[in-house]
């Protein structure tokens, strides 16, 4: 294999050579090319968190050597200021042996008769006081500098830690003061930590970003992508795989759960929404549990490719139904594809799970045969290994996002009729981040319905769900 086949950094060549000397097949290929956009996107979040962090690191630094300047400069203002009235003094006359000392304090006689020394007096008294001052001020600083020490602004950190300290923030504190959400919509979001806070009272929601698309209410069909951290150390407890699990069914409170239910209805379709709710962590302490949700659209969007002459004709209706006129077009005698509109996700592979709308259409009578349209039908399954021969061949490459009608013969199809099959291209799931839809609520927060009741630990051990 060679080294571009590997290397994150850079594209996959398609003259890549397996071990064997053979050509790499294209889907080896576009799974390396995703694994390295998936690396490169990782990185760029770390690097970003790193120079955040640093940028913290450094405006504390500067801080502290203001600090410090600041407390220099008083000093020397304050020993200018003794050694001048020091100079104006009067010389001290020579003292009579029985004259009687001057008073001492307490602590005075304790601190001489343990140097066995007598007090300083005059300029060295002033050099002394001027070197101690500037030692109360410089020694706690230079060990601040040094890691030594907390800080004003250190909320949480380890004495001796070179790990900058957070700083300390209400639990109903703005969300952009708390933490960072990055990544794009319904991929794995990447959580950074801002501040501390308690856990909050109650369940806190945020809306992150706010998309454009229709407004979803209660009884509709949703696609959404849900994950959960651990609000303290930020690790990912929502029990799959690739870090987030995907909703598929009706907002309904006893299918997703009163809270999540509540916080989606409403919303549009592109949004992401964060919700702070307090848990229990691992050890018995109180942490909060963070939940990002993404709220997906379930319908195509993206650019409107033009149709050439002979396509089927497709019609979404403002009740999300679909409607496709055959327009007396003859049989296909062959396979073929049209892109209606042209999505910016992920590509479809072909051992891919799909989450998408579809409707097959007979051309014998141009009758529905299957469908899922409707903002009230929850979306259906496509599994690239177990579907129609046309689609399994067809789909491979269509992007997430795209609306494909596919004219399909006989031979492509059932075996039965030419169909023509137009497909909204939803989402690209794996398997154990599906969450099946059920009929009735779950008893309890389960891997099965996504709850964000918080739950009983936060920790990465638990699904979170």
């Amino acid at each position: 294999m060679s080294d571009d086949a590997t290397n994150p950094g850079t594209a996959v060549s398609r003259d890549a050579l397996l071990p064997d000397g053979r050509p790499m097949t294209r889907k080896r290929l576009r799974e390396l090319e995703r694994a390295r956009q998936a690396e490169l996107e990782r990185a760029r979040a770390v690097e970003a968190e790193r120079a955040r962090q640093a940028e913290l690191e450094r405006a504390r630094a500067v801080e502290a050597e203001r600090a410090r300047q600041a407390e220099l400069e008083r000093a020397r203002a304050v020993e200018a200021e003794r050694a001048r009235q020091a100079e104006q003094e009067p010389a001290p006359r020579s003292t009579p042996a029985q004259t009687e000392p001057p008073a001492v304090t307490g602590a005075q006689r304790a601190i001489g008769a343990t140097l066995g020394r007598p007090r300083p007096r005059g300029k060295a008294a002033v050099a002394l006081a001027v070197l101690a001052a500037l030692a109360v001020v410089l020694v706690p600083l230079g060990l601040a500098n040094r890691g030594g020490g907390l800080s004003n602004d250190s909320a949480v950190g380890t004495f001796g830690s070179n790990t900058p300290s957070l700083p300390t923030v209400d639990a109903d504190a703005p969300i952009g003061d708390v933490l960072e959400v990055a990544g794009r919509l319904g991929s794995t979001p990447v959580v950074s930590v801002l501040a501390s806070a308690p856990p909050p009272a109650g369940i806190l929601t945020d809306v992150l970003l706010e998309g454009d698309g229709r407004t979803v209410n209660s009884g509709d069909a949703v696609l959404l992508s849900v994950s959960v951290f651990n609000g303290t150390d930020v690790t990912n407890t929502t029990g799959t795989a690739v870090g987030t699990r995907l909703y598929r069914g009706l907002l309904d409170a006893s299918q997703l759960g009163r809270v999540l239910a509540e916080a989606v209805e409403g919303a549009t379709e592109g949004t992401r929404l964060v919700l702070r709710a307090p848990a229990e962590a691992a050890d018995g302490g109180p942490c909060t549990e963070i939940t990002v949700v993404d709220v997906l659209r379930t319908s195509a969007n993206g650019t409107t490719r033009e149709v050439p002459d002979g396509t089927p004709l497709a019609v979404l209706n403002a009740d999300g139904t679909m409607t496709v006129s055959l327009n007396g077009l003859p049989a296909p005698t062959r396979p073929r594809a049209t892109v209606l509109i042209e999505g910016d996700g992920p590509q479809v592979s072909s051992t891919d799970t799909v989450i998408a709308r579809y409707q097959t259409v007979s051309w014998a009578d141009a009758a529905a045969r299957t469908d899922s349209y409707g903002w009230d039908v929850v979306p259906g399954i496509i599994r690239m290994t177990d579907t129609l021969t046309g689609i399994s061949s067809l789909l491979v490459d269509v992007t997430v996002g795209s609306r494909v009608i596919l004219s399909l013969p006989t031979d492509q199809a059932r075996g039965e009729e030419p169909v023509a099959v137009v497909i909204d291209v939803l989402a690209v799931v794996s398997e154990d981040a599906l969450t099946n839809v059920s009929a009735e609520p779950s008893p309890t927060a389960s891997p099965e319905v996504v709850r964000v009741t918080p739950s009983a630990t936060a920790s990465p051990d638990s699904t979170g769900s």
